[in-house]
C-alpha cells in the first residue's frame, strides 16, 4: 500500500499547486473545454428541463449561484446539479478516453457555482477546473474497463471527484480536509450502465448528481466530516467495490504533476457518444467529398477497439427507445449521417424513420485489438464503384481556442444568441486569467440567448 493514501497524495496536489506553476498549454486547453462545454450547454437549454425545474423548485435556497438556463439564483448544490446536466444533455460535453469519462460537466458545474458564491478570481477558477479534471481523470483511468464490465457507468462513478476537487480548492480547504472530501465522495459515487442498455433518460441526471455530491462532500469536510484515508485503494474501498479486483492502481499517480490529463481531453464536434466521434466524423467527411448515395451502399463496416465496440449501447441496430439509445448506436449514427449528410439532435430523435432504420441494418461492427481507443477503420461497400476504406489514427476533437470559437459561432442559432454575444462570451473566457471574479463569465453565458436577463 502507498506510504500515503491516494486521496492524501491527490489532496496535496489540489491544495499546494500554485496557479503560476500551471503549464500555459494546459491553461489553454482548459479554456477550450470551458468555451466548448458552455456553448453546447447553452444550445441544450430547450432539451434539459428536469434538473432545471428541480433546482428551482426544491433547492433554491440559499441564493448562492446562477442557473445558466435563465440566471435564477439557487443554492450551489442546485446550480451545480442543473448546470452539469445542461452541459451533458446534448452528449457533446468533453471527454477523456483514459477514464471513459466526461470530466467537464461535473467539474465545471461545481466550479462555476463555488467560484461565483465565494467571489473567486478567474485565475483561481481556472486552477480549480484544471485540478478537478486532473483528479477525476487520474482516479478513473486504472479501472474504467472493469467498472463498465461490472455494470457501472464510469463517467457517473468518477464525475463527483472532479467536482469535489474543484470545490475543495475554491473553498480553500486544508490538505487533511481535502483528503476527507475525496474520501466522502468515494462514498457518494454511483451510476449504472443500464441507461445504455435501455436508452433510458437518467444519463444527464447521473452527471448532475456527481456535481452536486462533490460540493456536498467538500462542504461536509469543511465542517469537520472525515472519511477512511484509504477510501479509494483500501481492501474494501472504491476500487475493489466497483472493479472487483484487488490490483493496486498504477496510472493514477504516474508522472503526477508532470503529465497533465488535459493533454488527453477531447471535445465532441458531433452530438453522439465519444466512441463514435471518429467513425461518424470520418463517414461525414467521405460523403461530403465523394458521391455516396444511401441506395448504393451494400454494407458499412466500422472497426473499433474491442473495449469500445463492446461498450453498452454501441453495437445496437434497434429498435430504439429514445435518442439516448440512438446517439450511442453506431448503426443509427452512421445511417443518419448517410441519410442527411449531417448529425443533429433533431435527427437523433427520428427513432422510427424507415430510411434510417433500413440503412442501419447494413452497418456492422468489427473488433480489432490493434486499433487504439478513439481510432477506427471504416469500409463502405457499394453496388457501383470501388469500396471506400478510410481510417482515423488519432482522437478527433482537440481544436485550438480560435477553432473552438468558430464552432461556438455555428451553434449561435441553436443557442438563440447573436454573433456579438458569442464573441463576448469567448473574450470573457480568453481573459479569465486576469479577471477579478467570474461574474462577467456567468453574465456573458446567461446573456447568450432569449430570456437572458438576469433574474
Amino acid at each position: 500500500m502507498l506510504e500515503q493514501s491516494l486521496t492524501q497524495v491527490l489532496a496535496r496536489l489540489i491544495v499546494e499547486r500554485k496557479v503560476s506553476s500551471l503549464p500555459p498549454s494546459v491553461i489553454e486547453r482548459a479554456k477550450v473545454s470551458i468555451l466548448h462545454n458552455l456553448a453546447v450547454g447553452l444550445a441544450g437549454r430547450p432539451r434539459e428541463t428536469v434538473a432545471f425545474v428541480a433546482a428551482q423548485k426544491y433547492w433554491s435556497a440559499p441564493a448562492e449561484a446562477s442557473l445558466l438556463h435563465n440566471g435564477a439564483r439557487v443554492s450551489c448544490e442546485a446550480a451545480a446539479f442543473a448546470n452539469a446536466a445542461l452541459f451533458n444533455v446534448r452528449s457533446q460535453d468533453d471527454t477523456h478516453a483514459g477514464s471513459t469519462s466526461h470530466p467537464g460537466s461535473p467539474t465545471l458545474g461545481a466550479a462555476l457555482a463555488i467560484a461565483e458564491s465565494s467571489g473567486a478570481s478567474g485565475a483561481e477558477f481556472l486552477a480549480a477546473v484544471i485540478l478537478g479534471y486532473e483528479v477525476l481523470c487520474r482516479i478513473g483511468r486504472d479501472f474504467d474497463d472493469r467498472f463498465t464490465a461490472n455494470g457501472f457507468r464510469a463517467a457517473a462513478l468518477v464525475g463527483g471527484f472532479g467536482a469535489a476537487a474543484a470545490a475543495a480548492r475554491l473553498l480553500r480547504l486544508t490538505a487533511d480536509q481535502t483528503t476527507h472530501a475525496l474520501g466522502l465522495q468515494a462514498n457518494l459515487a454511483s451510476g449504472l450502465a443500464q441507461v445504455w442498455r435501455e436508452g433510458s433518460a437518467e444519463a444527464t441526471m447521473q452527471i448532475g448528481f456527481g456535481a452536486r455530491n462533490g460540493i456536498a462532500a467538500a462542504r461536509a469536510a469543511a465542517c469537520g466530516a472525515t472519511s477512511a484515508i484509504h477510501a479509494l485503494e483500501g481492501q474494501a474501498g472504491f476500487y475493489n467495490a466497483y472493479s472487483r479486483t484487488n490490483k493496486p492502481p498504477h496510472e493514477a499517480l504516474h508522472r503526477l504533476g508532470e503529465a497533465w490529463q488535459f493533454d488527453e481531453i477531447t471535445v465532441k464536434p458531433l452530438p453522439v457518444c465519444a466512441i463514435l466521434q471518429g467513425p461518424a466524423s470520418l463517414f461525414l467527411n467521405i460523403v461530403q467529398t465523394q458521391i455516396v448515395r444511401p441506395d448504393d451502399i451494400t454494407a458499412i463496416t466500422v472497426t473499433l477497439n474491442p473495449y469500445e465496440a463492446d461498450y453498452p449501447g454501441i453495437d445496437n441496430a434497434g429498435p430504439f427507445a429514445s435518442n439516448i439509445a440512438t446517439k450511442l448506436s453506431a448503426q443509427f449514427s452512421i445511417a443518419l449521417a448517410a441519410t442527411d449528410h449531417r448529425i443533429t439532435p433533431d435527427g437523433l430523435n427520428r427513432l422510427t424513420d424507415p430510411k434510417i432504420l433500413a440503412l442501419a441494418t447494413r452497418v456492422h461492427l468489427q473488433r480489432d485489438s490493434t486499433i487504439p481507443q478513439r481510432s477506427c477503420r471504416l469500409t463502405i461497400r457499394r453496388h457501383a464503384g470501388e469500396d471506400i476504406t478510410a481510417t482515423i489514427d488519432k482522437p478527433v476533437g482537440q481544436p485550438s481556442f480560435d477553432e473552438c470559437h468558430r464552432f461556438a459561432q455555428t451553434l449561435a442559432p441553436e443557442i438563440g444568441a447573436s454573433q456579438a454575444a458569442i464573441d463576448q462570451l469567448t473574450h470573457t473566457i480568453s481573459t479569465l486569467g486576469t479577471a477579478p471574479t467570474i461574474i462577467p463569465l456567468i453574465d456573458a453565458a446567461i446573456m447568450c440567448g432569449p430570456g437572458g436577463d438576469r433574474v
